[in-house]
């Protein structure tokens, strides 16, 4: 009996032993006062498009490249969100013939950011440029100011508008189209009916009177707050336009290439758990009744969201639960305000990049906190008026367009600026 005893004394013994050497031995590497040093980029191999590279300790990547003597407007991901030590990509967006640039940014696990670049391994002076040709997801944030207007290109050259931002930014959606080669529309969304998001497609001139639509896609009237305002629809009738209304689970037929899919996670639910009209519960408004979609190619998924807020993102995880939320990119909901974007959704959908249609600097102290939530899940941001990435909100404005590519591998972000 008496030796017994003395079993959990020396086992008590052992492990005091055991934790004293490892905290002589050991570098917490989630701790910023053990580490206090970014990565370190070794063994950069660049060819055919294709760029691979090491980090002396696991961190996330982003390669940023740019004409040489230009400005770094590209920024590609990779598709896995893991700290690993081999980081490998693909690069969407060059052009044969012209010679590159190109910086590494990394992320440990402790938070330690830069451009850490090894003393005996430097990165070229630059690279040769070569067009990537196979196929590719392209979602276009165009930058409306206050509003939202975003085109989905899908790998099999579909092309749909997700919103046309207010009416008196006419002139940017439709330049962007043309800009873009994109002729006609074999969609067109709106997610919700606010006038910064519908306005482009019922004004004179505007989206449905200049190019061909073959289907208008809205939110199911079933449960939503508001209905489609009447010269919205005048508009659509009068260029005899079909309407489809979408709902929460429905998945969109709009290409059949493999790996290719588009699932509605949300759409008009605005009032769904409203007692009655005259008591609607305080977050069942407009914001709420927009489509939120998952659409994926390959590995990687994005989430456009359109104003949708706490409300429906609750909604959204209770309905799919996290695998079915976890997306890659995520737009930003209501331009980036702290009623959307809650700790809990960035935790389940777990984003890489959030998109932010107008970081409305105007607001932005009181907005800061949806930028240290995307941080916090190591989330770069960009925003369609600061399109840097991780600008803080307060500083001036650089405004321009955000567009994502996918091979449904890597991911890139191509900036394109724009001038008011």
């Amino acid at each position: 009996m008496r030796r017994a005893r003395l079993w959990p004394a020396a086992l008590v013994a052992l492990a005091l032993v055991f934790a004293a050497g490892c905290a002589q031995n050991e570098i917490n590497p989630f701790d910023p006062s053990q580490d206090p040093d970014p990565p370190v980029v070794t063994g950069f191999v660049y060819s055919g498009g294709e760029a691979q590279w090491s980090t002396d300790e696991p961190a996330l990547c982003v390669l940023e490249y740019g004409p040489v003597g230009g400005e770094f407007r590209n920024y590609v991901y990779e598709s896995t969100k893991y700290h690993s030590t081999f980081h490998l990509v693909t690069l969407l967006g060059m052009e044969d013939g012209v010679d590159y640039e190109v910086r590494v940014r990394s992320i440990d696990r402790s938070g330690n950011e830069g451009y850490g670049v090894s003393e005996q391994i430097q990165m070229p002076d630059s690279i040769p440029g070569v067009a990537f040709t196979d196929l590719t997801m392209t979602l276009s944030m165009i930058d409306v100011g206050w509003g939202l207007a975003m085109t989905l290109e899908t790998p099999g050259g579909t092309h749909v508008l997700i919103d046309a931002g207010a009416d008196h930014h006419l002139d940017d959606v439709t330049s962007f189209l043309y800009e873009h080669d994109i002729t006609y529309l074999d969609h067109a969304m709106v997610t919700h009916y606010h006038a910064d998001h519908y306005g482009g497609y019922k004004e004179d001139g505007g989206v449905l009177d200049s190019f061909w639509v073959g289907e208008f896609i809205a939110p199911d009237t079933t449960h939503a707050l508001l209905t489609m305002p009447g010269n919205l629809w005048d508009k659509i009738a009068a260029h005899n336009i079909g309407i489809s209304y979408v709902k929460q689970g429905d998945y969109l037929d709009w290409d059949d290439t493999p790996g290719f899919s588009v699932q509605v996670l949300s759409a008009g639910i605005g009032t769904q758990f409203a007692m009655d009209l005259e008591h609607i519960h305080e977050d069942a408004n407009g914001n709420n009744d927009s489509i939120v979609l998952k659409v994926t190619f390959g590995g990687v998924s994005f989430l456009p969201t359109g104003d949708a807020e706490f409300f429906t993102e609750y909604n959204i995880i209770d309905r799919f639960g996290r695998a079915g939320v976890r997306a890659d990119l995520l737009q930003v909901g209501h331009h980036g305000s702290d009623d959307a974007s809650s700790e809990l959704w960035l935790d389940n959908v777990s984003p890489r990049i959030g998109l932010i249609p107008c970081a409305m600097i105007e607001a932005a102290l009181e907005k800061e906190v949806v930028l240290q939530n995307l941080r916090a899940v190591n989330a770069d941001h960009f925003a369609s008026d600061h399109i840097v990435p991780n600008t803080p909100r307060d500083a001036d404005p650089d405004y321009g367009h955000l567009i994502a590519v996918t091979d449904g591998e890597t991911i890139e972000i191509v900036t394109e600026e724009h001038d008011w």
